[in-house]
């Protein structure tokens, strides 16, 4: 097995995997009409559906910006990718009270979305989504029910999220691509180099390429692949994905896990 490490080897495997896992989806969602899910799972497979779509088609993105040296470009989308990778971890732990917290969630960010509306001088008085919108907070509110409450507060931060399923080392790559997801340092000098002379020199490509973030990508990849097949009534994306994980390098199971609550206290 090939060693798994932070460099250019594993880089270029990564996206070997990215484009195997990708043709594999490709097939699996020709056939849409022919997939199936475990009762046990039915209430959470639609949103576990779409966000594994999300996810592979984000990661086809960054896998093509980073082949063309241009992977912080997509540095958004790869964070976006990432959390929704933990997220379907989430999801599935949580069942329907997670697709109720999804509801939630969504409700709050709507409402501010409204809010903001109105701030900027829109005319949205009198909405009927904004009604009922309101409508299903305020009964949240009246009658909550606990697991969706904390379910809720969770995917509300990548950072609670992530800790909450023991991905800490996961949560660096993510930190890290906030940089060049925000105006900083790294974007106001990711095309330019520092001369001798202490001045700078203009470019036109950036000065990194993004290459190594591909590696995080296929892990998520593999991740919410694993998450799917799980649920599946047949398990289609199997032989793939021990493929892959044989290529990248990774041994045990990837899987973002729940920690036991007594250890996320201490």
């Amino acid at each position: 097995m090939p060693d798994f490490a932070h460099d250019e080897a594993t880089a270029w495997r990564a996206l070997d995997v990215i484009d195997q896992l990708l043709a594999a989806r490709d097939r699996m969602a020709s056939g849409v009409g022919g997939i199936g899910f475990l009762r046990e799972h039915e209430a959470v497979a639609p949103v576990a559906w779409s966000w594994w779509m999300l996810i592979s088609d984000s990661a086809r993105v960054v896998a093509e910006a980073a082949k063309n040296g241009n992977g912080f470009v997509v540095a958004p989308v790869m964070r976006n990718l990432m959390t929704h990778a933990v997220a379907m971890a989430w999801l599935v732990d949580g069942g329907d009270a997670a697709v109720q917290a999804v509801d939630a969630y969504s409700d709050d960010q709507l409402l501010k979305l409204i809010t903001n509306a109105k701030r900027a001088g829109w005319d949205v008085e009198g909405d009927e989504v904004e009604a009922k919108v309101r409508a299903d907070v305020d009964e949240r509110t009246a009658h909550p029910a606990p697991e969706v409450v904390r379910l809720t507060n969770e995917i509300r931060n990548t950072a609670d999220l992530m800790a909450a399923f023991g991905e800490q080392e996961g949560y660096l790559p993510y930190r890290h691509l906030s940089s060049y997801s925000h105006t900083t340092r790294e974007t106001a000098q990711l095309y330019l180099h520092r001369t001798r002379a202490g001045g700078w020199e203009l470019r036109n490509k950036p000065r990194e390429s993004g290459l190594n973030d591909v590696i995080w990508t296929a892990v998520c990849l593999i991740q919410a692949g694993r998450i799917l097949d799980s649920i599946l009534s047949e398990q289609l994306l199997a032989e793939e994905l021990d493929q892959a994980t044989a290529h990248l390098g990774i041994s045990g199971d990837i899987v973002p896990r729940r920690r036991l609550r007594r250890d996320a206290a201490n």
